[in-house]
């Protein structure tokens, strides 16, 4: 892997871990509680609102309530993405980055 990989992937690492964060704090507050409670389908929505400069389509996104949406529950959301290099390809399969993020349902 190329010098340049090591950057892209440290940028890339970084926006995935942000995503996480985000989307585990706004999913926090979109308990059933609150009127509008967060689903798999909006917290992706939500996560590919915060991954900055990387291709949604390499994104996965998985989202645990536990044990279950009420506020004192924790919400964590799983972020995977799938990280291509650009010089030279350790394999051909992609190298997954992932971040993890657990919140307090709030709300």
């Amino acid at each position: 892997m190329g010098i340049t990989d090591f950057g892209r992937m440290g940028c890339a690492y970084s926006s995935l871990e942000f995503a996480a964060h985000r989307t585990a704090r706004w999913a926090s507050t979109r308990g059933s509680s609150s009127g509008h409670a967060a689903t798999l389908a909006t917290a992706q929505a939500e996560a590919q609102t915060n991954l900055t400069a990387l291709d949604n389509t390499q994104l996965t996104v998985g989202v645990t309530w536990s044990p279950n949406n009420n506020p004192g529950s924790t919400v964590e959301v799983q972020l995977t993405y799938n990280f291509k290099t650009l010089l030279i390809p350790i394999s051909s399969k992609a190298l997954k980055l992932k971040s993890t993020s657990t919140q307090i349902i709030i709300q």
